[in-house]
């Protein structure tokens, strides 16, 4: 859902898990404009602090691209330098680009908690690829959880070191 507000020229959205930010019409009107023509990127989702509502002037921009299925690594590097390099000249700030074709799970995680569909090229592809990261994240959870466990037993020991 938008919401615009002529006096302060900022909209308000509503984040798939129900809350809200507000992201500059401008800003939003350049990103959706941007990749309204290309074919290579399925989704473009907006995440970090900016999807939080906790972004400070200057934050930079959190996006994380789904590209289309059959683009090679080194081809998805290439684009997104391309594409990285295309919004700080339009937008003037730095911006955070993520291929979440080449990102691990728990980082995907992260993204997909906070996440603000910006645009949306293929629905059923945006959908696959975010039911195929569920089922793989839920599958190695266990792991995961055990790994954090593990990372915060050795943290707190060397906190114990540290103070003792």
């Amino acid at each position: 859902m938008v919401q615009c507000s002529k006096h302060t020229r900022k909209v308000r959205l509503k984040s798939l898990r129900g809350g809200s930010f507000v992201i500059g019409e401008v800003l939003l009107k350049t990103i959706q404009d941007y990749f309204r023509d290309r074919d290579d990127i399925y989704a473009v989702y907006l995440f970090g602090s900016r999807a939080k509502g906790t972004a400070r002037p200057a934050s930079d921009l959190d996006l994380a691209v789904l590209f289309k299925e059959g683009l090679d690594p080194h081809r998805r590097f290439q684009i997104k330098l391309e594409i990285t390099n295309d919004l700080e000249d339009l937008l003037g700030s730095k911006v955070d680009l993520v291929d979440l074709r080449s990102a691990d799970l728990f980082f995907i995680h992260q993204v997909m908690r906070n996440k603000v569909v910006l645009h949306e090229r293929d629905k059923s592809s945006r959908i696959a690829f975010e039911v195929d990261y569920r089922k793989r994240y839920f599958d190695h959870m266990p792991i995961l959880e055990q790994y954090h466990r593990q990372a915060r037993k050795r943290l707190t020991g060397r906190e114990a070191k540290f103070h003792g």
